[in-house]
């Protein structure tokens, strides 16, 4: 038997976003053909690792995320030369990276080392991520051309971003999408039953509580609701505070409830009634996939990029303002549009029929995105190259 290729994941570390999920899950998969080295810049693991995967951490053990410019400027020349070292160290033949920095990385590997196959994958729309800080989008602009085009390949999670990356970055390198993986199961879960019009209805979200995940849109629409709709918020981030505020000024404090990270965030969501997600903007959002795998309906804001994608089959439609369309697998409304939004979650609490719809189609499209399928498109474009 011929041995195993030798591929590394790079990523900045394991948490609970979404690009580190999509590894973790990966992991699982291509353990089975490669000898698989998984490669961490700083030691921060929350989520399964498949016990065949080498991990190297390239940071100390006691080093975390810098949170100046100056730090991570430090950082970033410190692990250009610690991640070259680890790749000759571990004779790898495809180094795949994702996320912004580690692309970066790839890309000067492979100025290093032009035998070395690289395939670098954004996660995120980037002309709308970068866009707010004069600084990141003047270096954005300047370095994602250059370094993202000495790799061999780039695949994202949405059409969107390559589209993105080739109009306003001039990429110039194969791209291709594999969409998230996600693990279903064989049976549709149960979902919480709601028959009775006058009982408590629960909304559940799952992201990072940042400006960019706009969860106070939810909080928005929830106030504008009666009092037998409530929120439940799963993650934590710096505007934990101010959204606590806006809850106790739209006067629904008792109504909305933060509970931070969680492990096994799906055994969670499943005992809500319906899922929103209230982005600006998306890569490709893992927290929907979870929500639809458990079988519970979608409401999503129609941002770039994923949702379209997701719960339309890409094909455009029409989301009058202050109010939702009927998508095919779940509901869209417009961007930051808390009216529409309430007026949505109403839709689902007073159809119950029509929620259970969408619940059997959340799960059977979620289906599509199984690791075992997501898995061989990944196996099919490392070897590739």
């Amino acid at each position: 038997m011929s041995e195993k290729r030798k591929i590394s994941l790079f990523v900045s570390a394991i948490g609970y976003g979404g690009a580190e999920k999509v590894v973790s899950l990966l992991l699982h998969e291509l353990t089975k053909y490669y000898d698989v080295t998984l490669i961490l810049l700083y030691n921060e693991i929350k989520l399964p690792i498949h016990k065949d995967a080498r991990v190297v951490i390239l940071s100390k053990e006691n080093e975390t995320f810098k949170t100046t410019v100056f730090g991570r400027t430090l950082d970033y020349f410190k692990f250009i030369f610690k991640y070259q070292k680890v790749l000759k160290e571990e004779k790898i033949d495809v180094a795949i990276s994702f996320l912004v920095r580690q692309n970066f990385l790839n890309g000067i590997a492979k100025m290093f080392n032009s035998k070395l196959k690289t395939i670098i994958s954004e996660r995120c729309f980037p002309s709308i991520m970068y866009k707010d800080g004069k600084a990141t989008y003047f270096f954005t602009k300047l370095l994602i051309p250059y370094f993202y085009n000495k790799n061999d390949k780039l695949f994202s999670n949405s059409i969107y971003i390559n589209k993105d990356l080739i109009d306003n970055y001039k990429l110039k390198i194969d791209t291709s999408v594999i969409y998230n993986p996600i693990i279903t199961k064989p049976i549709k879960p149960e979902i919480m039953p709601y028959k009775d019009l006058g009982k408590d209805f629960k909304v559940v979200t799952v992201g990072r509580l940042i400006p960019v995940k706009n969860q106070k849109s939810i909080i928005e629409a929830i106030s504008k609701l009666p009092s037998l709709f409530y929120l439940e918020i799963y993650g934590d981030g710096h505007l934990q505070d101010k959204l606590t505020e806006l809850s106790n000024e739209r006067q629904v404090t008792n109504r909305i409830h933060f509970n931070g990270n969680v492990n096994n965030v799906k055994s969670y969501i499943k005992k809500g009634h319906c899922f929103v997600l209230s982005s600006l903007t998306e890569g490709f959002p893992n927290v929907v996939l979870e929500a639809m795998c458990v079988g519970l309906p979608v409401i999503s804001t129609n941002c770039m990029s994923g949702p379209l994608e997701l719960l339309n089959d890409n094909e455009q439609i029409s989301i009058p303002n202050g109010s939702f369309a009927q998508a095919k697998f779940g509901l869209l409304v417009n961007v930051d549009d808390a009216l529409g939004l309430s007026k949505a979650i109403e839709f689902l609490q007073q159809n119950p029929v029509i929620r259970e719809k969408y619940s059997d189609l959340s799960y059977e499209r979620s289906k599509t995105y199984d690791i075992s399928h997501i898995g061989a498109q990944v196996k099919l474009l490392i070897d590739s190259i």
